[in-house]
């Protein structure tokens, strides 16, 4: 029986060009490995880069988002996820962001997560220390600032 290795790859919204083509290099890494890439659904920086480069290469990949359909397109040869606010909830029980629940149900899937943070995007370190804290591979690629302990 084959094991399927589930990357998870985000990224800042903000991006720069040196941060995207990493994130290129990162999905033809795990091409060549033959994991399938777990991405989110945004339209902007890295999961579009991410989305874009899974499509040129044909790369086994699930989109997952908040909505009925991909706000990047996702790609027809994968998948398309919908996750549902009420996957995760706060300790209180309260409801978490849409963003924050598909990103934890991202987290949840893969085995492995690369973060690739311009050093201000609150929500790819909030992805990460997520992964992290279940004790999961997980990777933060500084692009930003120095990393304040």
């Amino acid at each position: 029986m084959q094991t399927i290795t589930h990357v998870f790859i985000a990224g800042s919204r903000e991006a720069t060009a040196q941060m995207l083509d990493y994130a290129r290099r990162a999905v033809r890494r795990a091409h060549e490995r033959g994991y399938t890439i777990v991405v989110g659904d945004n339209p902007r920086g890295v999961d579009r880069a991410v989305v874009n480069e899974c499509r040129r290469l044909k790369t086994p990949v699930i989109v997952a988002g908040a909505g009925n359909f991909p706000r990047n397109s996702g790609c027809r040869h994968g998948s398309y996820v919908k996750v549902h606010r009420d996957t995760y909830r706060g300790a209180s029980g309260y409801l978490l962001n849409r963003y924050t629940v598909r990103d934890r149900w991202l987290a949840d899937t893969a085995q492995v997560g690369l973060f690739i943070w311009n050093g201000t995007s609150p929500g790819t370190k909030a992805g990460y220390d997520y992964m992290h804290g279940r004790g999961k591979d997980a990777h933060l690629i500084n692009f930003g600032a120095e990393v304040k302990a």
